[in-house]
């Protein structure tokens, strides 16, 4: 019997020391966490490494099919993705137009008749080298099984944007989408991130954010008062930064997303659905959210046939917000002529419902400090 005790003893010593063993000063918040938020570009995909490992591809691609010559192949190549990082997008033409025109504008004059033969084979290669590692896949499952709301939440311009989330099929794994130039706001501003807690009927601070870039990720995080931030560096030299300047930091860093396991341990207690079952329960990249997840969610799930915030419910957003500051507007208009002064006026693009964007501000190729 004694023995039978020592050895109970033993077992409940050694199940407390393990639970012990990855506890985290965070874990009273992360078990009030409902929601996550995940940014999109190097955050959820490689963006920056993948378009400079499809450029490098494609430079041997331009050598061996079309018989450039090596340095003439790496100057086009590197000319191309300066110029698509600088600006990925023209509101004025089609994507494929614009880029085609970015090609043409790199090649050599000797070469510029290919730019229409050269811009769909760096497409294919571009999101070969963007996809979703399986790894983060299969955590974006967990999650949903485990019964978290997931957003998307990213800055840039909508047609790239949303090419990149049809492309890459992630659509199905969250039950809201949201594209910053489809609104009136873009990261750090609150509002963004209080749309997507509006939409997965949950509060500010059960929701955890989740990105690489700490003045608009990690900021608006805080400024929306969600519950905790993850920061995810884009690289090495980024992530051994000193944040004592940073005034809003994160309240963690994380090596890459599996560490998210760590502070959610009921993650791995789930199984993660098989690529099969998940394309059947949310009907594939471009079909509907899961039964489970709209119920879950209630009312403030988007009505849209995808069961993500997008398109539609944007419009929506959009004019929420025209009506919000029409009101807003006259109020203060109503309290400037009484006190003899009058606020600075908001620039907006878009039919006056979405503010003004510089492609170079833009987050979805990133800043052009580096190209390769």
């Amino acid at each position: 019997m004694a023995a039978s005790k020592l050895s109970a003893t033993t077992t409940t010593t050694a199940a407390v020391a393990a639970t012990l063993k990855h506890q985290t000063p965070f874990d009273g918040i992360c078990a009030k966490i409902s929601a996550f938020y995940f940014d999109l570009d190097n955050t959820l995909i490689p963006t920056r490494a993948g378009d400079s490992k499809a450029i490098r591809k494609l430079a041997d691609v331009l050598e061996t099919q079309y018989s450039f010559t090596k340095d003439d192949a790496n100057l086009a190549t590197q000319n191309f993705l300066k110029s698509f990082r600088r600006c990925p997008d023209n509101s004025q033409t089609s994507l494929d137009s614009w880029r085609t025109h970015l090609w043409r504008e790199s090649l050599q004059q000797k070469h510029k008749h290919l730019a229409d033969d050269i811009y769909p084979q760096w497409l294919k290669l571009r999101y070969r080298y963007l996809a979703v590692p399986p790894d983060y896949v299969q955590l974006l499952q967990r999650m949903r099984r485990a019964g978290y709301a997931l957003a998307l939440i990213t800055n840039g311009p909508s047609n790239a944007q949303w090419e990149k989330v049809a492309k890459l099929h992630v659509r199905g794994y969250f039950d809201c989408v949201l594209v910053s130039s489809d609104l009136p706001w873009e990261k750090p501003h609150p509002e963004i991130f209080y749309a997507a807690c509006n939409f997965l009927n949950v509060k500010p601070h059960e929701c955890a954010m989740i990105g690489d870039k700490l003045e608009t990720d990690i900021k608006g995080g805080h400024l929306a008062q969600l519950g905790l931030t993850f920061w995810t560096p884009l690289n090495s030299s980024s992530a051994a930064q000193c944040l004592d300047d940073v005034e809003y930091k994160p309240h963690i860093k994380l090596n890459n997303l599996l560490e998210m396991y760590k502070y959610f341990p009921r993650l791995s207690a789930v199984g993660s659905l098989s690529s099969s079952s998940m394309a059947s329960s949310s009907g594939g990249a471009n079909g509907a959210s899961t039964t489970s997840a709209n119920h879950r969610r209630g009312s403030h799930m988007s009505s849209s046939p995808s069961g993500s915030c997008d398109h539609a419910t944007t419009r929506q957003l959009q004019q929420q917000h025209q009506l919000q500051q029409q009101q807003q507007h006259q109020h203060q208009l109503q309290h400037h002529q009484h006190h003899g002064t009058y606020p600075r006026q908001w620039a907006y693009r878009r039919g006056g419902s979405l503010p003004a964007m510089d492609c170079s501000n833009s987050e979805t190729e990133n800043s052009c400090d580096s190209f390769i």
